[in-house]
């Protein structure tokens, strides 16, 4: 299988892009789903690798799906990038709560993201990758959120919000400032104040001191 997809993904470049541009992205996307398939299988159907082998595995194909998709100007790539780097923590988890190191992740893969996103102006994909992250967001508070560990999903929110604020600042001095960029900037604070409710109307009774 790793050896199909990246016969795809050299094959693809091997191509004329001028003359098949479709074609050229057909087959380097089949060869990043393979790509992923093959080492989600390696490590969770047969056991040929661990874990941290296979984490490491998926995130240098998703590293590899950013750069052809700025090399080959092709979106399809670039979101199968996200897909795959988005949900390669939940299909590797082994159950235990790692904050820092799932969302030093996640901060590291929302970068690239607005990077592609801002290199080719494809603003929609800040938008998804903003969707995305509040989604694992909040997979994490109902998997792992418990009274002491409030301040961590605080810092959590608030450090994505800044991330997005930060993107949105950059956007608008590169001058490409969208309605999805200002939608995104303005998602990551809403998610920290559906948190922040959250913790009102579910009190955590040690950290709130509640009578």
């Amino acid at each position: 299988g790793i050896v199909t997809g990246l016969g795809l993904i050299v094959g693809g470049l091997r191509i004329r892009r001028d003359r098949y541009a479709v074609g050229v992205q057909a087959l380097t996307g089949a060869g990043v789903l393979i790509l992923y398939a093959s080492v989600f299988a390696s490590c969770s159907l047969y056991q040929f690798i661990g874990q941290t082998a296979a984490f490491a595995f998926m995130t240098l194909i998703t590293a590899t799906a950013f750069v052809l998709a700025v090399r080959l100007e092709a979106p399809v790539v670039a979101v199968l990038g996200m897909l795959g780097g988005f949900l390669t923590p939940p299909l590797l988890s082994t159950g235990e709560d790692r904050p820092l190191g799932l969302f030093g992740y996640i901060a590291l893969l929302d970068a690239g993201l607005i990077a592609v996103a801002l290199r080719r102006r494809w603003n929609y994909m800040v938008l998804l990758t903003a969707a995305a992250t509040v989604a694992m967001q909040y997979g994490w508070v109902a998997k792992f959120l418990e009274a002491p560990k409030t301040p961590t999903g605080m810092t959590i929110f608030l450090a994505f919000t800044a991330l997005f604020s930060a993107a949105l600042f950059v956007a608008d001095w590169r001058q490409q400032v969208t309605k999805e960029w200002s939608a995104a900037a303005l998602l990551l604070p809403a998610s920290a104040l559906v948190f922040a409710f959250h913790l009102i109307l579910v009190p955590y009774r040690d950290t709130c001191q509640a009578p």
